[in-house]
Formats: structure tokens, sequence, C-alpha cells
């Protein structure tokens, strides 16, 4: 009887395979066996980056200042910036936004994102379900919560159960406090095989949600949706998600209704 396991990899790991950036064997075998079971993902992972620099386009008039993206995950590449936007940080500057901050509770992320000058942001380790590590590493990073801001979840909710996503989500609402704050996030929608696939990879439950759960979840932790849940390949324009929608995005605002 076979007995081994098959090695487990972080999702930093995996993203960064999908990504065709630098990561370990373990992590290029199960991208290689996500791609197999679901051929979509690799696209995907790549749509999710070009959404973040899509939605920073479209809020350019409504005075963002900061961005901060919440487990953030491995660079798409690392070092010297190339000719296309990838990053959290070159589609905020190129969009005027004077700060931008990376945040993740894996060390490797961090040491990996270290390369933005810390006058302009920068990279904090932290756990951002606990509230004096995230008020921490906001500051750390020279992030002010009470400016306008961009609170960014790429794909971060879905390894949480819907009491930790209302705890997280409650608490960006209550760290940042201006009245243009917003809170965009990706998340799996539930079609397909995808989750139970990065649930073998990752060792940890990944969580689906449809729409209805999203919304619910956004105004249970007291955020007002905006835009969406909206299938990724179609934002920034309104969508309704079909049978076919593997990921959706979202945006609420953080202060009250305007």
């Amino acid at each position: 009887m076979n007995t081994t396991r098959a090695t487990t990899c972080t999702m930093a790991d995996l993203q960064a395979a999908l990504l065709g950036a630098d990561a370990s064997p373990e992590a290029l075998q199960h991208a290689q066996a996500l791609q197999h079971v679901a051929p979509r993902m690799w696209g995907l992972t790549w749509k999710g980056r070009e959404w973040v620099g899509a939605l920073v386009r479209h809020l350019r008039p409504w005075g963002v200042e900061q961005v901060v993206d919440l487990g953030c995950g491995m660079p798409t590449r690392v070092g010297a910036p190339g000719p296309v936007l990838v990053e959290t940080h070159e589609h905020a500057f190129a969009a005027g936004v004077r700060r931008c901050a990376y945040v993740d509770v894996d060390p490797e992320v961090v040491r990996a994102r270290r390369g933005l000058p810390s006058f302009r942001g920068g990279a904090a380790l932290a756990d951002i379900t606990v509230a004096d590590q995230l008020h921490h590493a906001l500051a750390e990073c020279g992030i002010d919560p009470d400016r306008p801001t961009l609170v960014l979840l790429g794909w971060v909710l879905g390894w949480m159960d819907d009491a930790q996503v209302t705890h997280t989500l409650g608490l960006i609402g209550g760290l940042f406090t201006h009245p243009l704050s917003l809170v965009a996030l990706s998340h799996l929608s539930g079609w397909g095989p995808a989750p139970g696939q990065l649930s073998h990879a990752t060792g940890r439950h990944v969580y689906a949600r449809s729409a209805q759960d999203l919304l619910a979840l956004l105004k249970h932790a007291g955020l007002h949706p905006h835009q969406g849940p909206t299938p990724v390949e179609h934002w920034p324009l309104p969508h309704e998600p079909t049978p076919g929608t593997d990921v959706l995005c979202a945006l609420a605002r953080i202060g009250g209704q305007r």
C-alpha cells in the first residue's frame, strides 16, 4: 500500500507558480495538477492581477490616496519594473496614489516585497485578522487610516470561515475611518473543481462563495456594497454571475452611504 502523502505548499507559493514566478517544486507540481482539472486557473490568476489595475484606474477620480494590499502574496517579478504594469504599487503609482503597502502573514512574501521604497509605503508582516498586528503593520508602512484608502483582499477571504470573514471585514471597517475609503475583494465562486484542488495543494480548507454569500457578509460586517459581485473577466462593467463564473470581484464602501 502506498501511504505517502503529497507535500503541500503555501498559497503564496502556489500563486507564484500560477503566475510563472519563482516557486518551489511542490508548488509547480500542484499548479500543473490544478491546470489539469481547472484549465482556466492560470488565466484567472493573471486576471486577478489585471483586476487590480482596472480597479485603481476606475477609482482614480475618487481621490484615493493610499492602497493597502492585504494578504498580497508573492510578486509577479522581483527587481526592476518591466514595461507592463503587473504589481499593485505599479498600478497605484501610475494612477497618482501616493502610498502603497503590502501586508502578509508569510515572512517569505514580505521579504520578496521589501524592494518598495519606504517613503512610498513598503511591506510588513502581520496576521490581518489580529487588530494590533494589522495596526502596527500599517504604521510601519506609513499608512494613515484616516486618509482615503483602497483596501484590497485578493483571494484572501476564501481561507476564512464566515465568522472570520465578518471579523476581518469589521476590523478593516473600524481601522479605516475616512468616508471615501473602500474595500475591494476577489473570491472563488465555487463553480468547478478549483476549490477542492486548492485545498489539496495547501492542506487548508478553501471556502467558495456565491454572489449572494459575499453580499451578505459585506452587509453583516457593516460595509456598503457599491459594485458587484461581478465576474473578474467583466470588471469594471456590471455583469451578472453565470454558472461558468469562477472568480467574483466586489467593491464596497467603508464609510456611510453617498
